[in-house]
């Protein structure tokens, strides 16, 4: 009969301990067991045995069903009633109700703004099939990832490795180049690529079809692909499109398909030309210029493909042993590549958030302690009429869940409106669409909703539930209990303040590094200066001396017009044209260093038009031309790193990699120029060469003119002139060099704003809790003030006293907030220019904010206890 009794406690079990629901399965089967064995020693078989034990044990599980229905109706019940009784308590306490979802709403909001933008940045950066299997592929030299492959490197992995289905590459950067053929020229983006790069991407075009590996050994057979807008705008997106001719530079090319509307990869380009063996870029090994990206093979990984790179790497060191000396490839997956650059922000974002948030909680969860302790009366009385303690506490909950929930709904509104904000903090080329509010985001919505009101109400359920009634009719005890209460209140606004000032700091280090960034000396003066391109074709001037004709006659036109001072061009103009790095060394003395500059190839008058002094030596001239001997100009800082401060003038460098491929050169240095900074805005200025232009040869030519009022005003004559000499020319890309500069700082500034906002927002949230918390304090103390008062004390003095109190807090806050920053700084530490984390300046500010806050916060509660009736206390005393 054993087997029987232990049936009727496993039934009686389910009406009386729910702890042991969960360990029901296992009794059943082990019960199950039991009994099979039994009725096997009465004589049935083992099957028989087993089926007759699994009809007596049938009901048993008809009677657990049943039972978890019963009490899953009974809990929804509860809560449903929880839920219109907390309505109307609510209702009856609009102002709380009201203060605690705004305050939730704000940390729910941004939240689930900053959840909703990760996740769209992380679909929309990788929009391709099987987006684990692509990687990309960059040079190392010393086991440093130095980004560009060269051409030549790129075609010897690719035929050499396993691992890939496909291994693609690109040019590292577009190209500006000039369509005519239509009503008027203009220029587009053109990327070149290998054949197979939408084959290895999966991306077919819409019309026609892709490049062909036989058109890569052709040199790219006249073939392109074009854009879904390049064919709307274009060709009205006609379906004959495919096979049409347009004319690039001068080039007849065939069109022979579309693709994909909204494609793009790394860049926005109009038309894709083909990349092959013999050009256009890195006819040597040593110039690096190209990203490649490759598909694994199913089964194989990253590791082990990088394994096999490493092999190939060794093997062509050993090959050629001038230009891969130390040299590698290192893989890494194409998402985490593309947002490397956002992952910073993404991270600073995502703390604030969180300690908006965390603030949001604290904040709350005090002003629900107070409330709990104005509810003390009616929490005993109900106790004392037989609800019980747990009861009370799911009641209290219930509460803060539905004021949770409540501001979730409305944090998702907020959302909305923040995920605008957030995505302008990313990098222009990253091409992020606006977040959308979709299912996903509207179930981490609630789910923050649901865990933030756990956490905001759970601690002073328990708190307000402390006291029994027999306890409540004590007044120590209750005193007793107040104060407790009243200390975690306090212990809540200090963390708020640790928090805030935390925030604060930031926002200052950062203010602070864009008040340097933005009074940083340029080495140049932006003001009244005019940039832009200018592209001519090769077809139309096909030697360097017609080209340097050309732009030579054209800049005397420009300087001709009456608002201009000066005008000059320059291959990169600086800021917004970056990089460019070659190397240099002395050719007379090779025990001397070689250096690395920017190479620049300019016309006579470009340091006059920048305002870049020329510290010894000439500038160039129209003379250095293509028959005259190279020259070159070096800057302050490649000058010193080269020649030890001697004078380079007269000397003679040998200037790495001409351009198109040409053997390094030998030029006569001419002159040293002040350094500037050629490529962004932070760190130190630029190492830098200027060549002259003349000897090159080039045809596409950033512009610079320095105008005696507002540039913009002399766009058009330019672009006129222009025209009148070359039809098929245009003056492209016209903009000021003060909003170039201004656009190096947009994206800081919106960094900035960010932090500045979630500062404001903790600090307005910490000036709540703070004046909440003393709010509570003079209510616990009415009785004791208007006591103080009655024998004599000034309200001068009770105001001190609160005030005191509220300094007192924020001093805890402050100490503790100040230890915490320095590490929370390290976050922001890539950002800073040019100020330390520990810059006293941005601390000293964060600190005199939050007391002065403080000390008009603290002001108001001490203000109104100053109006207590003295008599109305004594008569209840």
């Amino acid at each position: 009969m054993l087997p029987l009794r232990r049936l009727k406690s496993i039934v009686q079990s389910l009406f009386r301990q729910d702890e042991l629901d969960r360990d029901l399965d296992e009794e059943l089967l082990s019960f199950l067991e039991l009994l099979t064995e039994e009725k096997v020693r009465a004589g049935m078989s083992r099957e028989e045995a087993r089926r007759a034990a699994r009809l007596e044990l049938g009901h048993v599980g008809r009677v657990k069903e049943g039972v978890r229905e019963r009490r899953l109706g009974a809990a929804i019940n509860t809560f449903l009633q929880d839920a219109r009784y907390t309505i109307r308590t609510l209702g009856k306490n609009t102002g709380f109700a009201g203060v605690a979802i705004i305050i939730l709403a704000t940390g729910i909001g941004a939240t689930t703004a900053l959840f909703s933008t990760i996740d769209t940045v992380q679909r929309q950066s990788v929009p391709f099939d099987e987006p684990d299997r692509l990687v990309v592929v960059q040079k190392t030299r010393d086991g440093i990832p130095r980004f560009a492959v060269s051409r030549l490197d790129y075609f010897d992995y690719r035929a050499l490795s396993e691992s890939f289905v496909e291994l693609a590459a690109l040019a590292d950067l577009t190209l500006r180049q000039t369509i005519t053929g239509g009503s008027e020229p203009r220029q587009i983006d053109v990327a070149y690529v290998t054949w197979n790069l939408f084959r290895t991407l999966h991306v077919n075009p819409v019309v026609g079809r892709s490049f062909l590996s036989e058109e890569e050994a052709q040199g790219g057979a006249g073939s392109v692909l074009i854009s879904h807008r390049f064919w709307r705008s274009e060709f009205g997106g006609a379906s004959d499109a495919v096979a049409s001719t347009i004319n690039l530079d001068g080039t007849p090319l065939v069109v022979v398909g579309v693709m994909p509307s909204g494609f793009r990869f790394m860049f926005d380009a109009d038309v894709w030309r083909l990349i092959d063996r013999d050009g256009p870029f890195d006819r040597t090994r040593d110039s690096h210029s190209h990203l490649v990206v490759g598909r694994l093979k199913p089964g194989i990984g990253i590791e082990e493909a990088q394994g096999e790179a490493d092999a190939i790497a060794s093997g062509l060191e050993r090959q050629y042993p001038v230009t891969n000396e130390a040299k590698g490839l290192w893989l890494t997956d194409l998402a985490g590549f593309i947002v490397q650059d956002v992952r910073p922000r993404l991270v600073l974002l995502m703390a604030i958030t969180v300690l908006v948030l965390l603030i949001a909680c604290a904040n709350v969860a005090g002003l629900l302690l107070a409330r709990g302790q104005q509810r003390l009366s009616e929490l005993v009385l109900r106790s004392a009429l037989g609800a019980s303690r747990m009861r009370l506490i799911r009641q209290l909950v219930t509460e803060s869940l539905v004021l949770t929930v409540v501001a979730g709904l409305l944090g998702i509104g907020l959302a909305y409106v923040l995920q605008g904000v957030l995505v302008q903090l990313f990098p222009t080329d990253l091409h992020i669409d606006r977040p959308t509010t979709n299912s996903t985001a509207l179930l981490f919505a609630f789910t923050v909703s649901v865990a933030t009101g756990l956490v905001v109400g759970v601690v002073p359920a328990l708190r307000s539930t402390s006291v029994h009634a027999a306890q409540h009719l004590r007044s120590s005890r209750l005193t007793t209990t107040g104060v407790r209460s009243s200390r975690l209140h306090s212990g809540l606004v200090a963390a708020q303040v640790a928090t805030s000032i935390t925030l604060l700091i930031g926002s200052g280090l950062l203010i602070r590094s864009l008040m340097q960034l933005s009074s940083v000396e340029l080495g140049f003066d932006p003001d009244n200066l005019l940039t832009g391109r200018i592209q001519i074709q090769a077809t139309e001037y096909p030697t360097p001396h017609e080209s340097g004709q050309f732009f030579t006659s054209l800049l005397e036109d420009v300087e001709a017009l009456p608002s201009v001072v000066s005008a000059a061009m320059i291959t990169n103009v600086p800021i917004l044209d970056p990089w460019r790095d070659w190397g240099i060394e002395p050719a007379d003395e090779p025990e001397l260093a070689g250096s690395t500059a920017m190479a620049r190839w300019v016309t006579a008058g470009y340091f006059r038009t920048m305002g870049i002094p020329i510290l010894s030596g000439r500038d160039i001239l129209q003379s250095d031309d293509a028959a005259s001997a190279a020259v070159v100009l070096l800057s302050e800082k490649v000058a010193r790193a080269m020649f030890r401060g001697a004078n380079p003038v007269g000397r003679m460098v040998r200037i790495g990699v001409g351009i198109g491929g040409d053997d390094s050169k030998h030029h006569l240095v001419i002159g040293v120029v002040a350094d500037a900074r050629v490529n962004t805005l932070r760190g130190e200025p630029d190492p830098a060469m200027y060549m002259s232009s003349a000897q090159a040869g080039l045809r596409d030519m950033g512009v610079v003119v320095r105008a005696s009022g507002d540039p913009a005003m002399i766009v058009k004559s330019i672009d006129g002139l222009l025209r009148r000499r070359d039809r098929s020319s245009v003056f492209a890309e016209p903009a000021s060099m003060a909003s170039i500069v201004s656009q190096q700082l947009a994206e800081f500034q919106l960094v900035i704003l960010s932090l500045v906002l979630a500062s404001a927002v903790a600090v307005a949230l910490t000036a709540v809790g703070l004046y909440g918390v003393l709010t509570f304090h003079v209510t616990q103390r009415m009785n004791e003030i208007g006591i103080r008062l009655a024998v004599g004390a000034s309200s001068s003095d009770v105001v001190t006293m609160i005030v005191m109190k509220g300094c007192g807090l924020v001093g805890i806050g402050l100490v503790a907030g100040l230890f915490g920053a320095l590490p929370a700084t390290l976050l922001i530490r890539h950002l800073l220019f040019e100020i330390r984390p520990l810059d006293p300046v941005s601390y000293a500010a964060a600190v005199g904010v939050l007391a002065l806050v403080a000390a008009l916060i603290s002001f108001m509660p001490a203000w109104r206890a100053t109006q207590v009736d003295v008599v109305d206390v004594l008569r209840r005393e």
